[in-house]
Parts: structure tokens; sequence; C-alpha cells
């Protein structure tokens, strides 16, 4: 095996159905897996690989010697994975937010609007 070709890792999540855990650039897929229609894979086209509706894939390749697919990512739909604040940040966060907004009337001022009666 190529040292550049990774591993597709996909997962089965109660709600949330089958998640791509991991997209490498570039992998390897049996035609068997392709023909299974339980793990979400289908056919765009002649050539691309859509799994789970989240990365789609170009196939390029064949490996005679392993039986497989060389695929490589064209696209990657999946959310982009969000850094957890620590306890110190969040703290740090709403300090700055209460110095600024916290008092009454500082962030926006109210101004009584009269409207006169036309009679």
């Amino acid at each position: 095996m190529s040292p550049d070709l990774g591993e597709i890792i996909v997962s089965r999540q109660r709600g949330r159905g089958i998640v791509v855990q991991t997209a490498p650039r570039q992998a390897r897929m049996t035609l068997e897996l392709l023909a299974d229609h339980g793990v979400g894979l289908t056919m765009v086209g002649a050539d691309h690989i859509n799994i789970a509706e989240q990365v789609l894939y170009q196939v390029v390749g064949y490996d005679a010697e392993s039986a497989c697919l060389v695929l490589e990512l064209v696209e990657d739909w999946r959310p982009v994975p969000v850094a957890k604040l620590s306890e110190v940040e969040v703290e740090e966060i709403k300090s700055r937010w209460r110095a600024t907004y916290g008092k009454p009337g500082a962030a926006h001022p109210v101004v009584e609007v009269f409207r006169e009666d036309q009679s």
C-alpha cells in the first residue's frame, strides 16, 4: 500500500445515520464495499463516489494487486470541528461583555420618539 493512501473511516450514529469520521486525500476502496448499498455510498456519474452526502471522491485508478479502486478526495462537506473554549476563556469573554454592555443603557441607549396627533 502506498504511504500516501489513507483509510476512510465511517460510523453509524443513532439519530445521525452514517457519519464520515476521516476522509484522507487519497484512499482505496474495494468493489464489494461499493456494491454494498447499506454503507451510504452512491455513484455520481461514471467516476465519482458520494459517501453519505458528506464527501465526494473521484476514481483515479485501479490497484490490481489489492483489487481496489484508488480514490482522490474532490469535495468535503462535513462541518469544520470547532475547538471548545476553556473555562478561563469563557470567563474572559463574559467579563469583557459585562464591562462593555453590562450597564443599563450602555449597549443601546433608549430614545423616546413622540408623534404628534394630526387632527
